[in-house]
């Protein structure tokens, strides 16, 4: 669990990463067309797009059970542990600093 953790920081980030340059250079700095329909940023879906891979509805005696038995840690805590120490996220959602999803103390490996 603790490693998988640690993955999904460093992979998020890193991810992130590659797509910023993806944009400065094949894109020569201009953003992508956003969706039509969405009021939200394309670096606002590409934080929504990691969440919503977790995404999840279990009854509270499997979700009990999981956290007993499984392994992993629930998918709702890889999401929240992952993006509230990812900066670019607290400004792509203009999270206040401090709050839940952009506390002032967060977690770095690399």
């Amino acid at each position: 669990t603790q490693g998988e953790n640690i993955a999904d920081n460093g992979g998020v980030k890193e991810s992130y990463y590659a797509y910023q340059q993806w944009i400065a250079t094949a894109r020569h700095g201009r953003q992508e067309p956003t969706l039509p329909g969405l009021k939200l940023s394309n670096n606002q879906i590409f934080f929504l797009s990691f969440a919503q891979i977790w995404c999840n509805k279990a009854r509270p005696a499997s979700v009990r059970e999981a956290l007993n038995t499984a392994a992993h840690s629930p998918g709702k805590f890889r999401v929240i542990g992952t993006l509230s120490n990812s900066p670019e996220f607290a400004e792509a959602f203009t999270c206040p600093t401090g709050s839940k999803m952009n506390p002032e103390k967060k977690c770095y490996v690399w």
